[in-house]
């Protein structure tokens, strides 16, 4: 009786404490399981059967998600849980979301925060069948935030683990939810109700990632912490399944460095398992990784690699290259930018007064992630009696002035300090010469309609009468189209082949060529994106459609684009006519840029053109201080407490 007794105890005892941790350890924050910083959410997550590694099927009675103790939930805890089974291992796209109807609702309540812990027990256990993959969706249903930052705890994980909805105004309904976000991140999350297997599951490499180049030669390995894991063994090898650098050894944390530098341009085969009281984690996969070529050959100005010039803009033939392991070369930047403590040399022969430098497929390599930015500098005259002739922070940039049958040198540099290295294409292409809609007076006719027009050689288009002023928002003189109203709507629509780098703007005039009426313009896009415009005619009136650079500032270069004009169409401007009214000042700026109206500005984002984040400024005031921002172009969005956006490009002096 005493031994039943004891086992009835300790069964109960194992039922009541049975859970499984996964991602500990982590106090990165993310949008999982519902976002803390905006009114509303819907977020859905995968959780594999091989990292839940439950010893067998089972009852989950509840969920613990973790954040900081001392931040405030009192505007994100209005919470419906669901659960369910997939066989999907993540989402393929912004809209994959899993069906509600596919998934079980566990829970509806008001969630508190408790010392750094949201426990959520389920009225009705969730049976989890140990065969499929685990869903955990979370709605969050209160109409304000909290916070300046998303709350949560989140663990890296496998690419679009998560998926997710926030807002501000919209409420989002989970029998129909609208196109998500895509993240490889889940919650740090407790299963509580399931008994975790005694063997780890396998860990989940997080650096370097399967098929990663430009590895670091002493890299530093890491991987995600497995429940029940005492310690881990790492093998490396030259071939798959090879241990002949790295043989199972031990280590106790999830981090492991070599002790022995690679081979440079080396493929590697990395594996990962977990020991634990029941034994090691089977069945684990390989990564593949290539490490750090060797010091580029060009890393001084005598070394210069000789680059093809194009004699199109296609860029039909690149130099491939790559900064990591290049030294500083000694010259300062002077009039340029930018620490060139890596810059590597390439030099052509100009076959025409303009050409067009482009580095493309750009990517962050070694060991500073999502760094793209690279500068470019280039010069006349010889190794040792250069003479600057161009700066460029953009990834492409005319250069113009040339001798034909002249040499330059082009150095390309990361812009920022050690530790920032990038590889890239780089491509020296020749413009077209100018079209024949190139000016005003040579602008085609467009007669019959729908009419379409691809302006192949827009690129040579030259800015004939500067800066066209006409509308309150000025723009270059590109190439010109021309056609006459009836009295309807005439719709016109440009769009950019893929990959380019044109960020065009639409000028719509009446009157004739040198004295011009403004009739609307329009530039909402950025680089390679569509825009398009309506007007409203009069019968008999002709109408004139510059296709040019947004600037209205500085000669930029046109680009290749195809122009459809739909006449009596419904179009964009006329089904939403409402204008940005916030305005952004002065543009130019040089450290300070005033909103107009900042009242209803939740917060403001600055991203370089390319798109990439550089600063967020939560709940700003009337004035954004920007004075750390490099000379270049900007978009600055402005998110409303509406949850609408307005993007501006600014020009920081």
């Amino acid at each position: 009786m005493t031994k039943f007794l004891l086992s009835c105890l300790l069964t109960l005892s194992m039922a009541l404490h049975a859970q499984i941790d996964l991602g500990t350890g982590s106090t990165d924050v993310g949008v999982a399981p519902i976002s803390s910083y905006y009114g509303y959410s819907y977020v859905q997550q995968i959780f594999p059967k091989q990292e839940i590694n439950a010893d067998a099927a089972g009852n989950i009675t509840g969920l613990k998600f973790y954040l900081d103790p001392s931040l405030s939930l009192a505007n994100s805890s209005d919470w419906v849980v669901y659960l369910g089974h997939t066989s999907k291992s993540n989402f393929t796209s912004e809209t994959d979301w899993i069906p509600v109807t596919q998934l079980t609702q566990v829970y509806a309540g008001t969630v508190t925060n408790a010392n750094g812990v949201v426990e959520v027990t389920f009225a009705t256990p969730f049976a989890y069948n140990n065969t499929d993959n685990l869903v955990v969706a979370a709605e969050e249903n209160s109409p304000n935030y909290d916070n300046s930052d998303e709350a949560f705890y989140v663990y890296n994980s496998a690419p679009n683990s998560t998926i997710y909805y926030r807002s501000d105004p919209t409420n989002p309904d989970p029998a129909s939810p609208p196109d998500g976000n895509l993240v490889g991140y889940k919650s740090v999350i407790t299963l509580v109700g399931l008994t975790p297997s005694p063997i780890p599951a396998c860990p989940l490499i997080t650096y370097p990632m399967n098929n990663a180049t430009f590895i670091p030669l002493s890299p530093t390995i890491t991987w995600n912490n497995v429940a029940g894991a005492t310690s881990y063994k790492i093998s490396i090898g030259t071939t798959p399944g090879g241990t002949d650098i790295v043989n199972q050894q031990s280590v106790t944390t999830n981090t492991f460095s070599p002790s022995t530098p690679l081979s440079p341009n080396t493929n590697y085969y990395l594996r990962v398992i977990g020991v634990g009281t029941g034994g090691e984690s089977t069945g684990c996969s390989e990564v593949m990784f290539k490490s750090a070529p060797p010091a580029p050959a060009n890393d001084d100005c005598a070394g210069a690699i000789t680059l093809t010039v194009n004699s199109d803009l296609n860029c039909g033939t690149v130099t491939s290259g790559y900064t990591i392991g290049a030294t500083d070369s000694g010259l300062i930047p002077d009039p340029c930018y930018g620490n060139p403590d890596d810059d590597v040399w390439y030099k052509f022969v100009a076959t025409a007064t303009s050409h067009k430098i482009s580095l493309t497929n750009i990517m962050s390599v070694g060991s500073t992630p999502d760094d793209e930015d690279t500068y470019f500098q280039v010069f006349s005259g010889a190794c040792g009696t250069l003479s600057s002739i161009l700066c460029s922070d953009a990834d492409s940039s005319p250069v113009s002035g040339l001798t034909v049958g002249e040499t330059y040198y082009v150095r390309v540099y990361s812009y920022f300090d050690a530790g920032s290295n990038q590889s890239f294409d780089i491509c020296v292409g020749t413009y077209p010469p100018p079209p024949v809609n190139d000016d005003c007076s040579g602008a085609l006719a467009a007669t019959t309609f729908p009419y379409t027009y691809i302006q192949a050689d827009g690129a040579g288009a030259t800015n004939n009468a500067g800066i066209i002023d006409a509308c309150s928002n000025g723009m270059n003189d590109g190439t010109w189209f021309t056609f006459v109203g009836d009295g309807g709507i005439f719709e016109i629509t440009v769009t950019m082949p893929a990959g380019s780098d044109f960020d065009p703007q639409i000028g719509v005039y009446s009157g004739s060529c040198g004295s011009f009426s403004c009739e609307d313009t329009v530039d909402s896009t950025g680089m390679g994106d569509t825009e398009t415009i309506s007007i409203q005619t009069l019968t008999g009136n002709t109408y004139y459609v510059n296709v040019g650079s947004y600037s209205g500032f500085t000669d930029d270069p046109e680009g290749a684009f195809t122009i459809n004009i739909n006449k009596n169409s419904l179009g964009t401007s006329e089904v939403s006519n409402a204008k940005n009214n916030i305005k952004i000042h002065p543009n130019p700026f040089a450290e300070i840029l005033n909103i107009s109206d900042a009242t209803n500005v939740k917060s403001a984002s600055v991203s370089d053109i390319s798109g990439r984040l550089l600063k967020t400024i939560d709940n700003p005031g009337s004035m954004l201080h920007l004075g750390d921002l490099k000379s270049g172009l900007y978009l600055v969005t402005l998110n409303m407490k509406d949850g609408s956006k307005q993007t501006i490009k600014a020009i920081k002096k």
